[in-house]
């Protein structure tokens, strides 16, 4: 049976860029850092750069994991910024005339996103017609029904896949890593890009990851690699791994 999936679930897809600081202290001492930084001040002293580049050098100097849309990026220039900021206020002005706007998902991670745009009257919907708002995209990927099908079916894989793995299970950590699928569908590549906080973890996600059993190859519109995000429970964020079938 088809097993469905909880959008306020662990897990997300977000088909985007990661800027992160990779170090080679032990976990703990990462976590430490970032939540001194994350509370405190961090001088900046970033000029007007592609936003891309920015990005980048914040994450660098806040060891912030920062996820963004690739398409978002292209042909914007940050804000120079200057000085010393806690590190979400440092964001939003560096963000600042973009367009966009940073959505912060947990003390060490963000989310780009564009702004809303002005309300304006909404003319009359014909006969028959679907809501706007249903044909949106979600968790970063794309805005038509066969890349969000595709998603979905992607996101129940690797619930599976997890669950399926005791030390991979969701729920209690926050990961991020990238998929790289060839055209049949299978997980030729997984990449770590901020780590759960245990080698032993990481190792048995990384696995399960690769056995994933994939129904199909991506769709034309889903860039590569593709992006996972796996959060821990609380804060809105709930899950449960799927019951066996008991037929």
């Amino acid at each position: 049976m088809r097993r469905s999936w909880t959008p306020t679930g662990v897990l997300a897809l977000i088909a985007c860029l990661v800027f992160a600081a990779f170090t080679a202290r032990c976990a703990e001492a990462q976590q430490a850092a970032r939540d001194s930084r994350a509370a405190g001040a961090v001088h900046f002293d970033l000029p007007a750069q592609p936003l891309s580049q920015a990005l980048q050098a914040f994450a660098h100097v806040t060891e912030l994991v920062v996820l963004a849309p690739a398409p978002l990026l292209e042909g914007r220039t940050s804000a120079a910024l200057a000085g010393d900021y806690a590190p979400r206020d440092a964001l939003e002005q560096l963000l600042a005339g973009t367009g966009l706007r940073a959505e912060f998902t947990g003390p060490d991670e963000a989310i780009i996103v564009a702004q809303p745009e002005p309300a304006a009257p909404a003319p009359p919907a014909a006969a028959g017609s679907e809501p706007a708002s249903a044909a949106q995209s979600a968790d970063g990927i794309g805005g038509n029904d066969e890349q969000r099908a595709y998603a979905a079916m992607l996101q129940a894989r690797m619930t599976e896949a997890l669950c399926a793995q005791p030390a991979a299970v969701p729920g209690s950590y926050r990961l991020v890593a990238q998929l790289r699928i060839d055209d049949k569908g299978t997980v030729v590549a997984v990449n770590l890009v901020a780590s759960s906080g245990l080698a032993s973890r990481d190792a048995a996600i990384v696995r399960a990851l690769r056995r994933m059993k994939l129904d199909s190859a991506p769709p034309a519109g889903v860039p590569e690699p593709v992006t996972i995000l796996l959060r821990p429970v609380g804060n809105g964020v709930h899950f449960h791994c799927p019951q066996p079938d008991s037929n």
